[in-house]
């Protein structure tokens, strides 16, 4: 590490003067905190280090700051709980902790078993298969947790039969239940948090248990695309679109895209942010309109891939 968070008192009693200090960066959302050194090219870890240093005694850095820690991407978990609102950093807090400030800190009275915390150079933080349970369980919305339960899986935090094993044991930890619910639809091939949150609502609709983006091919074998989610017996594509398919010429290539695949006579459902109050209506309007097309002109051919189902 080529850098540190320190606190302004402690710099002020090195004998660094004030103005010295005052040149340093300071760190987004705690006060009194200052980073020495290079900035690290990851800036979660600037509040990662910084929540770090506030933390009491015998804590253990946990959720979306642990996941970080071991290699969750920004662009599944990017530290924020808005467009400009920071995530406070998750530690889980011993009993007994004394007075600690918690500006920036998300404390939690959640004990953490020496078997489930690791050393990671000067951090002490949940290991992989506490950090994503403690990733699904800490969010509310079922959709989201599977979603923390696959990005978990994609970024080798658990096995999915590892990841059985570890929690079948467990018990008084709150919303473990609502996390063994969901072990057995855990995907590493989601690529997106709204992919994931979109396969549950697939699967509460009551439709065949669907591939994760699955590579589409022509009947002559020629690859046209990878569809988020897809019923290989009934030709059903679900597609998220997200705000990146509003930029530069993606809805141009989008619509070039969509009419191949209906050409191939396969049925495509997007779903937007703003359908998430209807996700299932219009999945199970899809499925109904793609049992009902004329087999005969199906002109798609799906390779096998392998996944966790």
């Amino acid at each position: 590490m080529t850098f540190q968070i320190r606190r302004t008192a402690e710099l002020l009693a090195d004998g660094m003067p004030r103005r010295g200090i005052d040149r340093l960066p300071r760190v987004e959302g705690m006060a009194g905190l200052r980073l020495v050194g290079d900035e690290p090219e990851d800036r979660r870890l600037i509040r990662i280090h910084a929540a770090w240093a506030r933390a009491p005694e015998g804590s253990v850095l946990s959720g979306w700051a642990a996941a970080v820690v071991h290699g969750v991407p920004p662009e599944f978990i990017d530290g924020m709980a808005g467009p400009d609102t920071l995530r406070r950093v998750d530690v889980c807090v011993p009993d007994d902790a004394g007075a600690y400030e918690t500006e920036g800190l998300r404390p939690r009275r959640s004990r953490v078993p020496e078997a489930q915390r690791v050393q990671c150079g000067p951090l002490v933080v949940t290991n992989p298969l506490r950090t994503a349970l403690d990733l699904a369980r800490w969010v509310r919305s079922e959709p989201t947790r599977l979603a923390m339960l696959d990005l978990s899986a994609r970024f080798g935090l658990i096995d999915k039969a590892e990841f059985a094993e570890f929690i079948a044991p467990l018990g008084g930890l709150h919303r473990l239940n609502n996390v063994r619910e969901l072990v057995s639809h855990i995907s590493a091939r989601a690529e997106s948090v709204p992919e994931s949150e979109m396969r549950l609502h697939w699967l509460s609709a009551g439709l065949p248990v669907p591939v994760a983006n699955q590579p589409v091919h022509d009947r002559l074998d020629r690859f046209v695309g990878r569809v988020d989610l897809f019923d290989r017996e009934s030709g059903l594509a679900a597609e998220y679109q997200g705000f990146w398919h509003d930029m530069d010429l993606a809805p141009e290539l989008d619509e070039a895209r969509t009419t191949r695949l209906e050409s191939m006579n396969i049925t495509v459902v997007e779903i937007r942010k703003e359908d998430r109050d209807k996700v299932e209506d219009l999945l199970l309007d899809g499925y109904a309109r793609a049992r009902a097309r004329d087999q005969r002109v199906d002109a798609w051919r799906c390779p096998e891939v392998d996944d966790w189902w």
